[in-house]
C-alpha cells in the first residue's frame, strides 16, 4: 500500500516519528497523510502535497470499484488544482476526507 521507509530516510527522520509510522495501522497512516497533505496546503508546500495525493491515489482499492473511482476522480481533481498551487481548494476537500476518515475509522 504505502512505500516502506528507506534506510537513508530513517537516518535523516525523527526517530519518534519514524516509530510511530512504522507501527501505525493502515488506517492511520491514511490519517496521516491526509494531515500531511493539509499541513502542504497550508504551507504551500507543493510537494508534499503532490507525494500525498500520489501516495493517496496508490493506496485505493479498485475492487471496490464504486468508492476508489469517485475518490480517484476527486484526488485527481486535488492533483490538478496543487500543480495550479490552488491549495484552499485541495485544503477544503482533503479537510472533508480526514473529517470522514476520522469518524469512520474512529482514529484522529
Amino acid at each position: 500500500m504505502l512505500q516502506s521507509v528507506t534506510r537513508a530516510q530513517k537516518d535523516k527522520a525523527d526517530p519518534y516519528l519514524v516509530q510511530k509510522i512504522m507501527s501505525a495501522s493502515a488506517e492511520q497512516l491514511i490519517s496521516y497523510i491526509y494531515d500531511a497533505i493539509l499541513n502542504g496546503c497550508r504551507t504551500q508546500n507543493q510537494e508534499k502535497v503532490l507525494s500525498g495525493l500520489t501516495e493517496l491515489i496508490k493506496a485505493l482499492n479498485f475492487d471496490q470499484k464504486e468508492i476508489a473511482v469517485p475518490m480517484y476522480q476527486l484526488y485527481q481533481f486535488c492533483l490538478e488544482r496543487a500543480r495550479k498551487k490552488e491549495y484552499e481548494i485541495v485544503e477544503e476537500i482533503i479537510g472533508e476526507f480526514k473529517a470522514a476518515w476520522s469518524e469512520a475509522m474512529n482514529v484522529s
